[in-house]
């Protein structure tokens, strides 16, 4: 039989290219019958079939892709465990995973707490305060031979006194008190302590003579006018004898400086300046030739005096900027910077640790950076929709602005100083530094704050939420019937007792043995025994109600009848009270209830007692009702006030029907 006719071969013309016979079979047919082992699949090209594999490759393979997916496997388990909120994980089923969660975060956050706090305070000096205090009472309070200091100018003429004066004695300091020599070279140093940087510099800023127009009635008499100060006024034309910077004007680009903002406008950086000499002799002399040539006049609006200071004992500079503003009414108007920085960061131990607080602190935003990018990246922009989200991304948005502008200030302040270095009689602008490293510290303390007030609202919600849920777990699910009883029984025992005791002060009155009795003096010894006006009045009742003949007076017959009334009255007293007991027991909360036996309209006491309770509950549900009716409105309105709600009308009403309507009898 050849391979077409057998039953094998049959069955694969059948199939045609769709089977092929099973290879590990290579022997010849069964005998017994047909082939029993065939693998039915697709057939494939003789020139595709796949080659065969070395057996020693498929190991490897298999552990290289064991080892790649282990790998992948540890690196998601690792950022997981790194960088696992709340918000990334699913925790609403797994209070273990919410609890490790929670915790890891909040000392995670704590310990950045306590780094940026080490930053922000650790590079603070309280010395800044009184190097501040001194430099303004030297420069400010100082007066001159006629009185003047700088707070006290009011003209031009105060001004140039000022400056030949306080202003010279105060920059350059070269002797002792006793006239010797500081022996520091030509350097002067403040107060003994503080070296002056490079030389002082004075720049004015100067209007144009055509600035304004003159009234043609005016125009013989005023040949000349100044406008207010603004940059598209502003004087660039040299003037003067045209010897020098001081005549010649200069942009804010020239000079390297920025505007200021003064009392009355804001002025450019440029201007007409000159730097003073390193000595004292030498600046008096530049300054008598500017008075001499009249170079502040009509036209000037703004005079600049610039300098700064170093202290090495404190390791803090002094920048200061004195202002004199002269404006079109005539007269001048002082005012003054004087901004104490720290620029020169790592000098001593406690400035190296701070050093590694900054690296730490580097660290901590990579880590909330990639934070918030897998938040960010789980909500999407729902994430946005919570304030503390926002205020996230606040303070990371500050951080790695600081961090910026401490590298950029570092390289600045080694760039000046060491231009400073090789031309030690030149002007030293810290101006921009002193500006931008104040607004640092400002973004510093506001980064704190915003850092802070997250711990704090979380405390102050704790607080609330442990405060209502105490306030909660005291009060009662509800009114106990047998606490409805109790009062009931205390209050009727009361009145019985009080009862029995006017009976027998009664009793005491008319066991006097006086033989009658006057009115006047029954009333009298019942005040005496400690009654009130009201209880005076119900027993003169009785007394009226057993004087038959209406004389105020009870004879020996009134008072037998009268003690006679009152002891039995004292007797049935007695046994209420005794029996008011026993009432209460027969009446007790497990024998009320609904199926309690009643008789026509009259209510039973089981039924009595579930409505009086009943009643008693609601009133104590809706006292509850309205206290949280008043907590929702107070929510409701702060959330408006802050912008979170829009406004609904009749809200507050709408909430309090549907609440109150709820408990029932």
């Amino acid at each position: 039989m050849n391979a077409i006719e057998s039953p094998e071969g049959q069955e694969l013309q059948n199939l045609g290219s769709e089977a092929w016979d099973n290879p590990a079979y290579s022997g010849p047919p069964s005998p017994h019958g047909p082939l029993r082992i065939c693998t039915i699949s697709r057939a494939v090209p003789p020139q595709a079939q796949p080659q065969p594999t070395k057996p020693e490759d498929r190991p490897q393979e298999k552990a290289h892709r064991t080892l790649v997916s282990t790998c992948c496997l540890q690196i998601r388990r690792g950022i997981r465990g790194l960088w696992g909120t709340a918000l990334t994980e699913n925790t609403a089923e797994n209070r273990e995973l919410y609890v490790k969660t929670t915790l890891r975060e909040l000392l995670v956050y704590i310990v950045f707490l306590v780094d940026i706090c080490l930053l922000t305070y650790g590079m603070t000096s309280s010395s800044a305060y009184y190097y501040t205090k001194v430099m303004s009472e030297l420069f400010l309070h100082t007066p001159s031979d006629t009185r003047v200091s700088f707070q006290a100018i009011s003209s031009m003429a105060d001004f140039w006194d000022f400056a030949q004066g306080p202003l010279l004695d105060s920059l350059y300091w070269t002797k002792w008190y006793n006239n010797q020599s500081l022996g520091r070279g030509s350097h002067s140093f403040i107060y003994y302590e503080n070296l002056l940087l490079g030389v002082p510099r004075l720049r004015q800023l100067r209007v144009r003579n055509d600035s304004c127009v003159v009234h043609e009635d005016f125009r013989e008499d005023i040949v000349s006018c100044y406008d207010v100060y603004s940059p598209d006024k502003e004087e660039q034309l040299p003037f003067g004898p045209l010897n020098g910077t001081a005549w010649t004007y200069h942009s804010q680009a020239e000079l390297g400086g920025s505007s200021h903002w003064g009392q009355l406008t804001s002025y450019s950086g440029g201007g007409y300046y000159l730097d003073l000499p390193g000595s004292r002799q030498g600046s008096a002399e530049a300054l008598r030739d500017l008075q001499e040539s009249l170079w502040l006049d009509r036209g000037t609006r703004v005079v600049f005096i610039d300098f700064s200071v170093y202290n090495a004992n404190v390791n803090l500079f002094c920048v200061l900027r004195l202002v004199v503003e002269f404006p079109a009414t005539g007269g001048a108007i002082p005012s003054w910077q004087i901004r104490t920085v720290k620029l020169i960061r790592y000098v001593s131990n406690w400035d190296f640790f701070i050093v590694g607080c900054e690296i730490i602190f580097c660290i901590f935003i990579f880590y909330y950076v990639v934070e918030e990018i897998l938040e960010l990246h789980v909500h999407r922009l729902r994430y946005l929709s919570s304030i503390w989200n926002i205020l996230d991304l606040v303070v990371i948005l500050l951080s790695i602005v600081a961090v910026g502008f401490h590298i950029f200030r570092t390289l600045e302040v080694n760039r000046l100083m060491g231009k400073l270095l090789q031309q030690p009689n030149t002007y030293a602008d810290f101006e921009f530094l002193a500006f931008w490293q104040t607004q640092y510290n400002n973004m510093n303390a506001v980064n704190l704050f915003f850092a802070w007030i997250k711990n704090m609202f979380l405390a102050i919600i704790n607080d609330t939420y442990s405060e209502v849920k105490e306030e909660l777990a005291g009060q009662k699910d509800e009114l106990q019937i047998s606490d409805f009883l109790k009062q009931g029984y205390n209050k009727t025992l009361l009145m019985l007792r009080l009862r029995k005791k006017q009976v027998s002060d009664v009793q005491k009155v008319l066991q006097g043995g006086e033989q009658k009795i006057q009115f006047e003096d029954f009333t009298n010894t019942l005040r005496e025994l400690g009654h009130k006006e009201h209880e005076i009045t119900e027993l003169a009742a009785t007394f009226t109600k057993f004087d038959q003949d209406g004389n105020h007076v009870l004879d020996e017959k009134e008072q037998k009848q009268m003690q006679q009334d009152l002891e039995e009255e004292r007797v049935a007293l007695n046994a209420e009270i005794e029996n008011l007991g026993w009432s209460i027991v027969r009446s007790s909360p497990g024998k009320l209830g609904p199926e309690a036996p009643g008789a026509g309209d009259w209510v039973s006491g089981g039924e009595f007692y579930t409505l009086a309770s009943r009643v008693l509950q609601l009133e104590s549900v809706l006292e509850g009702v309205l206290a949280q009716v008043d907590a929702v409105g107070s929510k409701l309105s702060m959330l408006e006030r802050k912008g979170q709600l829009a406004p609904s009308p009749g809200m507050g009403e709408q909430a309090f029907g549907n609440t109150c309507s709820q408990p029932q009898l």
